[in-house]
């Protein structure tokens, strides 16, 4: 995934363009991240949904997202304007052609027109869900999630869910370690993932949940030792009640979830950056046994660990 396509419409939203730009849009070679073409697809200048900033000027038209890898159509501010035909054109091109096209916030809704929501999953910002639901009746929508994915096509929810979705495509597409150095240069954590809830009380731990936010850093140390959620609730010393609602409040998981996404992740970037049998990465990573590692990396990545160490190995040095 190295050309990246935006579709860019009037009233376009300035954060999901800021968005993209972050991801794709820096040369970030030095870290081992990129390099990427971002092409800005639109007959002209746009006028954006944050009008003091101005227009958008385009690089390409319409026709610029044939043969992008990637195609973005990013929220605009009125989910409901109606698209130009010419839109709709390229981008049932762009997925007929076999390309990723994804949808950030009421993007969804763009995706909608062009008829590439009916009978997938899709998603979008929770006060617009019945507004999507009406214009895509045949969509399957998922009301409480942050984002979908449909292989082909996907879509993500409120502003915050469409940087989730770009780091869930970066992680997808060029692997765990280079969507972990790419959160680390934006200073977040790596995308949460899609089935979260769309509200929690905090996306991350505050400043107010010392223990809980202590804990989860202790366990990420500790993700080969065999600990579970009672050694969670141990560490923060809080009863199992307690421990369990601040949790799922803080992070919109349960803590045995959050513990099974995290060995995972850890487990992609070994297979990734050491030469590891896969017998020791499942140790490694807490997983047990290669028969238990194979079985949470297709449950969860969708494929093997042989497979994946195939197409993500960086490295042949064993750590």
């Amino acid at each position: 995934m190295r050309t990246i396509g935006v579709l860019l419409l009037p009233g376009t939203r300035m954060f999901d363009l800021a968005v993209l730009g972050e991801v794709w849009g820096q040369d970030r070679t030095d870290s081992g991240i990129g390099p990427f073409t971002v092409r800005l697809c639109s007959p002209g200048r746009v006028r954006t949904a944050v009008s003091p900033f101005g227009d958008v000027a385009a690089t390409h038209g319409f026709a610029g997202l044939d043969g992008c890898d990637l195609v973005l159509a990013p929220g605009r501010d009125d989910p409901l304007a109606p698209v130009p035909s010419a839109a709709v054109t390229a981008l049932r091109r762009a997925h007929r052609d076999g390309r990723t096209v994804a949808g950030l916030c009421s993007g969804a809704f763009t995706l909608a027109a062009a008829g590439l929501l009916d009978g997938r999953p899709a998603t979008t910002h929770w006060r617009d869900l019945d507004a999507l639901a009406r214009v895509a009746p045949r969509a399957d929508l998922q009301r409480d999630v942050l984002y979908t994915d449909d292989g082909g096509v996907l879509t993500s929810a409120g502003v915050v869910g469409g940087l989730d979705l770009c780091l869930y495509l970066v992680r997808r597409d060029h692997g765990a370690e280079v969507a972990a150095r790419l959160a680390r240069r934006l200073v977040m954590p790596p995308a949460r993932e899609g089935g979260q809830r769309q509200y929690v009380e905090n996306p991350v731990p505050a400043a107010t949940q010392p223990g809980l936010s202590s804990t989860m850093d202790w366990a990420l140390a500790r993700l080969g030792s065999g600990i579970g959620v009672d050694d969670l609730v141990g560490h923060a010393r809080m009863s199992e009640r307690t421990f369990h609602r601040e949790f799922a409040a803080a992070t919109g998981v349960t803590p045995g979830r959050w513990l099974r996404v995290q060995r995972v992740r850890y487990a992609q970037q070994l297979l990734e950056t050491t030469s590891l049998p896969v017998e020791r990465v499942a140790e490694r990573s807490g997983l047990g046994t290669a028969a238990n590692l194979r079985r949470r990396m297709r449950a969860e990545v969708g494929v093997g660990p042989d497979s994946y160490r195939r197409t993500f190995r960086r490295v042949t040095v064993e750590a």
